[in-house]
């Protein structure tokens, strides 16, 4: 065999090894932060326990994770029941913020008169506490699921409003310029590249609001519940349960962590182009 073929032969049997080595990096990268994450939350708990262990406070005032663990375990069906509850509402909630959140950033930044008037109200009606807001959509809504929903979507949109509207007008001039010498119509340069380009951002923003669509699903739920995991909360700390208090802390921090590593993967799988410039 000559010396060209025997370097095509080598060249041939190098490709297919790179390219399975770079399409296993991503799930080696991946299984290795998620290892991490475990580890990070393990020694919390960890620290957690052992601290209980070492100072023995009384039960009103502090439980281990063994203990919000044992009730789970003793409970299940109870607070699965709540959980589902509570997911109901912030997912939602999230839908509407969301795609209310984009329609308002879109407007603030297509439209000089609505951002003249509206966005300076919006910056006032975000300043007030979200609490506050939740006793009026009680009234408007009534104690069902709706008032919760709309409690959420009220947190969950405004950082898809400001995300939109941030990543709209972030569009580079050269772009602007292109889409002008090539005639594009209004419409394609909406689609083609401002709304392209402003999708990493909107995505950023919907991961802010999945998580602040459970916190404000659980607001809802404290003012005015009767299920939910806010109402077990509440419940809890009526009966000074300490146990089930912490129980449905971590089933909350879980739902939260769980629906923003969705909404990570959904983002990396429509904007492939970030990933693989970071």
């Amino acid at each position: 065999m000559s010396t060209s073929e025997l370097r095509s032969t080598a060249a041939q049997s190098t490709v297919p090894v790179a390219e399975k080595t770079r399409r296993r990096g991503p799930n080696r990268d991946a299984v290795v932060a998620a290892v991490k994450a475990v580890a990070g939350i393990v020694g919390i708990f960890a620290v957690w326990q052992i601290a209980v262990a070492i100072f023995d406070p009384p039960e009103f005032l502090l439980v281990g994770p063994f203990s919000a663990f044992a009730e789970l375990a003793e409970r299940p069906e109870y607070f699965l029941s709540n959980t589902f509850v509570t997911l109901q509402e912030a997912l939602a909630g999230f839908a509407l913020g969301t795609a209310l959140g984009v329609l308002c950033g879109a407007a603030l930044h297509y439209s000089s008169t609505v951002r003249s008037f509206l966005y300076p109200a919006l910056i006032a009606i975000d300043t007030i506490p979200k609490v506050a807001l939740a006793p009026l959509f009680i009234v408007w809504f009534g104690f069902g699921f709706e008032s919760k929903a709309f409690v959420a979507m009220a947190i969950a949109f405004f950082p898809l409003v400001i995300n939109t509207y941030d990543g709209l007008s972030s569009v580079p001039h050269e772009l602007q310029e292109l889409a002008r010498i090539n005639k594009a119509s209004q419409w394609k340069k909406m689609t083609k590249i401002e709304f392209i380009h402003a999708l990493p951002a909107v995505l950023s923003g919907a991961k802010i609001s999945i998580s602040l669509a459970v916190g404000g699903a659980v607001v809802g739920e404290f003012i005015a519940g009767s299920k939910g995991l806010g109402y077990v909360i509440l419940l809890a700390n009526s009966q000074v349960d300490l146990a089930s208090m912490f129980a449905a802390f971590i089933i909350l921090a879980v739902i939260a962590l769980a629906l923003f590593f969705l909404v990570d993967q959904a983002g990396r799988r429509l904007v492939p182009w970030k990933n693989h410039s970071s």
